[in-house]
Order: C-alpha cells, then structure tokens, then sequence
C-alpha cells in the first residue's frame, strides 16, 4: 500500500494553499481518463504520490495550452512602420493614418 497524504500534506507538498487545492480538486475532480485524483476515505480526501503526479502533469499541460494559444494571437506588423532616424525605436504610423487623425483634427 502506498504511502498517501491529506489535504493540507498534499498541498505542501505541492507547494500550494490548501485552500487552491480545494478548489482545483473541486473544479477538476478526474483527469482526462475519468480517474479521480484523490482516494475517497469517509468524508476526508487523501492522495497517494502518483495522483500528485497527475495534477503536476494536468497543470504543465494547461499551461502549455495557454501559451500555445497565446501564440496564435495576432501580433502587429511591425514591418508596415517606419523608424524615425534620430530617435532610433520609434514607430512612425503610416501616412494613410496621420492623413486621417489630421482630418479628424481639422473637423474639430
């Protein structure tokens, strides 16, 4: 039988609030295969190493799904602007927008 941690141990362990690991275990009870992640012992809630593992694995996972997503964004093109020479980083707007934000002003 393997050696198996409560919940305040099990977030020690894991370097959280007991608090968070409630709630994640509340909000993800299984992982993906339908296993839960903790061993059911009257109405308390204990997890042996291997399910620590697995919400490790789920988080890391999780986070490389946002950061793969994040990706995806659309970033500007910074090819269309121009640099000014003497400041050297300043991105100059294209000429169609300060055609524009000039109309607006004269409409004013």
């Amino acid at each position: 039988m393997s050696l198996t941690y409560s919940i305040k141990d099990a977030a020690q362990r894991l370097g959280v609030s007991k608090r968070l690991l409630q709630q994640f275990l509340c909000k993800h009870p299984a992982d993906k295969d339908g296993i839960p992640f903790y061993v059911p012992v009257g109405n308390r809630k204990r997890l042996t190493e291997q399910d620590l593992e697995r919400i490790l694995e789920m988080s890391r996972n999780a986070e490389k799904n946002r950061l793969v997503s994040a990706d995806a964004i659309v970033r500007p093109n910074w090819s269309q602007y121009r640099v000014y020479e003497e400041s050297g980083n300043k991105p100059e707007r294209p000429l169609s927008d300060r055609l524009a934000r000039a109309l607006v002003q004269l409409k004013k």
